[in-house]
């Protein structure tokens, strides 16, 4: 039987028990590899026998649950094996920690607690994030008709992010550009931003990706000489010898 449906026939079996309040968090931010912890309490007044299920939306197994003063893992979905903890259940706190948080982890989760005092649910929506740990790159690509292109390449994001190209003019090139996005087994995002546009080899060309949790965007920069070869590719700040 469904953790869900149980929790509803015991709350239709014992319609005198009253609700109380569970409070947490409403949304928690964590980044995908960092342990997360996701915040519940309920009155726990006179009762030494509390139960704890954590659910997520989506999933028909349970994440955590708790009973009878002990840790029941007999309906644990498989993904969440040995990744969660609860503790000071019998003092109020239903909190979960689960550890080393992936993309697949992202989603929405109900705390539900019950015990002699009543019962109560609350809902937690869980984001996860990921920035690029090899930075950007400039390369050429061949469009398959025999004509190069700048490509501006990275891999390791999620969400995936903004992408624009723009010259040392202050262009906005994006018309003349095409975004190629794939993801890779763990579901982290590869980004190709090609820029179709024939460049002009006496131009600079700036290739930027913002990410909603970076500071400000990552940029990189592609100079030529006046033979149509890159020379330099630099991080595109202001620099005396250009």
């Amino acid at each position: 039987m469904m953790p869900s449906l149980c929790f509803l026939l015991l709350c239709l079996l014992f319609g005198q028990i009253e609700t109380f309040i569970v409070a947490s968090d409403k949304h928690v931010d964590v980044e995908i590899g960092k342990h997360a912890t996701l915040k519940c309490t309920f009155d726990s007044t006179g009762d030494k026998n509390p139960t704890v299920i954590w659910e997520k939306e989506g999933v028909d197994q349970t994440v955590h649950e708790y009973r009878r003063n002990e840790n029941d893992f007999s309906k644990q979905h498989k993904n969440y094996t040995k990744r969660t903890e609860l503790h000071g259940v019998n003092k109020g706190d239903a909190s979960l920690t689960l550890k080393n948080v992936n993309v697949w982890d992202e989603g929405t989760y109900k705390c539900k607690a019950y015990n002699d005092n009543g019962f109560g649910e609350v809902s937690i929506r869980l984001s996860v994030w990921a920035r690029s740990t090899d930075g950007i790159r400039i390369v050429w690509k061949s469009d398959g008709s025999g004509n190069d292109m700048l490509s501006c390449q990275s891999s390791g994001w999620y969400p995936k992010p903004e992408v624009s190209w723009r010259d040392n003019h202050g262009n906005n090139l994006d018309e003349f550009s095409e975004t190629n996005v794939s993801r890779d087994d763990n579901g982290f995002f590869r980004v190709e931003h090609d820029l179709k546009q024939e460049h002009d080899s006496k131009n600079q060309y700036i290739c930027s990706k913002k990410h909603q949790w970076m500071s400000g965007p990552l940029s990189v920069r592609a100079v030529f000489t006046d033979g149509g070869h890159m020379i330099r590719i630099d991080d595109a700040s202001p620099s005396s010898d250009l």
